[in-house]
């Protein structure tokens, strides 16, 4: 189902333009939130209608605490959900549903804010009316009991079943044949109602306690994991590349509001500890391997040095170099656009050291959650830019005979 056409280019945000910003819809992992609003902060103010549509819960928190903690100048906020995913088509540079879904909107209200954000309410609702006019999104504004109950199952099925399927290294169809695994799912997924049971805003919500207090939760669960039986998991392919997850936004979530509410997370706690130590692993091993990797081509680049018995066999050597180099491409499809990554291809035909270089760069950035999106040809071709004007800053001026060539600025005009 075709949405819109997309008549530009994507790019990068950028911090020289000061337009304001009427309306701005925050889209992806709940990580890049606060960095996405913190490039066009200068850029909005009371009058600005924001909608968070992350993943997870608890954005909203983070965002106003680490960027918009005067009240009278911040923004009013939207928070939004999508049963549904969007994806580019090249081929039609058209943005596309994947399947038919819904989107469900609600004002970002607690009971301190309701008085002080009266006055926002138009922007707010212009901004529902903007997202209504798009009706392939079948979306509508609802009390927040209701969207919440609406986010929930996928965040509760996020924070359940992802993590035990990267502890205990079995895919999505061995949960249910593995007992222990069905242990920490139920442990896990009792905290989070519990939590979820106290929380104020809902009290008194008949929509979210019936869906906590039967079965639906563990139906959904199950019906999810069937679905997903045969499929990897998410989580797991986050962890292996050594990018950023959204595990604060997840089981942090829940144990930051159980401690606000005196609920003890202790299977939460240790899932979120565990999570982020198998993940500075992961980042840990692919740098060995990169470094390892690099070693290896100097060394090979210097003509090769003897071997003895503190140095790999050359078998192992290039098998060692063959699993760097398929640890690095897999990080480098997944952060690079096509056309950036044939981009970079030309330019390592002509200069090999400055696109390893390139790549390493963006691979410290993947790793340290500093991208927000994939990198586009164009925000590659700016990075191309910086590095090169840094590297001319740097140069010592020498004199030349006439007639030498210098090729360095041939890699921009690939």
């Amino acid at each position: 189902m075709k949405l819109e056409h997309l008549s530009v280019t994507p790019k990068a945000i950028t911090r020289d333009d000061n337009s304001h910003i009427d309306q701005l819809l925050v889209a992806g992992p709940g990580h890049e939130a606060v960095e996405a609003l913190q490039s066009v902060k200068h850029r909005v103010d009371r009058d600005t209608a924001v909608c968070l549509m992350t993943n997870g819960l608890g954005v909203l928190e983070e965002v106003r605490a680490r960027l918009f903690q005067e009240t009278e100048s911040s923004p009013s906020f939207v928070l939004g959900h999508m049963s549904h995913r969007l994806a580019l088509d090249r081929r039609t540079n058209s943005v596309r549903e994947l399947r038919y879904g819904m989107t469900q909107l609600t004002f970002a209200d607690s009971g301190t804010r309701l008085g002080k954000d009266v006055e926002k309410t138009e922007s707010r609702t212009d901004f529902v009316r903007t997202i209504e006019g798009v009706k392939d999104l079948n979306s509508s504004l609802t009390p927040f009991d209701k969207w919440l109950r609406f986010k929930l199952p996928s965040v509760i099925l996020d924070s359940v079943v992802e993590p035990v399927c990267v502890l205990m290294e079995i895919p999505y169809a061995g949960l249910q044949r593995n007992p222990a695994a069905r242990r920490m799912m139920q442990r896990l997924l009792a905290e989070i109602v519990s939590v979820v049971d106290n929380m104020p805003e809902v009290e008194g919500s008949a929509t979210i306690r019936d869906f906590i207090r039967g079965n639906r939760i563990q139906q959904y669960i199950y019906s999810r994991i069937m679905a997903r039986r045969s499929a990897s998991s998410d989580l797991a392919r986050q962890i292996q590349n050594g990018l950023p997850t959204d595990i604060d936004y997840l089981n942090g979530f829940f144990i930051r509001r159980g401690h606000q509410l005196g609920i003890q997370t202790p299977t939460n706690l240790m899932i979120r500890d565990m999570i982020k130590a198998k993940h500075s692993l992961a980042i840990e091993r692919l740098n060995s391997k990169i470094r390892k990797a690099r070693l290896e081509q100097l060394k090979a680049q210097g003509g090769g040095a003897p071997r003895g018995n503190g140095g790999p066999s050359g078998q192992d050597g290039e098998r060692q170099r063959q699993q760097a180099d398929e640890a690095r491409q897999q990080i480098l499809n997944q952060i690079l656009h096509p056309e950036a990554a044939d981009r970079l291809g030309r330019i390592r035909l002509v200069k090999e050291q400055r696109a390893t270089d390139i790549e390493n760069r963006l691979i410290t950035l993947a790793q340290t959650g500093q991208l927000r999106q994939k990198v586009t040809e164009a925000q590659l071709k700016d990075l191309l830019t910086a590095v090169a004007d840094n590297q001319e800053q740097e140069k010592i001026v020498v004199s030349r005979r006439k007639g030498w060539d210098d090729d360095d600025d041939d890699l921009l005009d690939l």
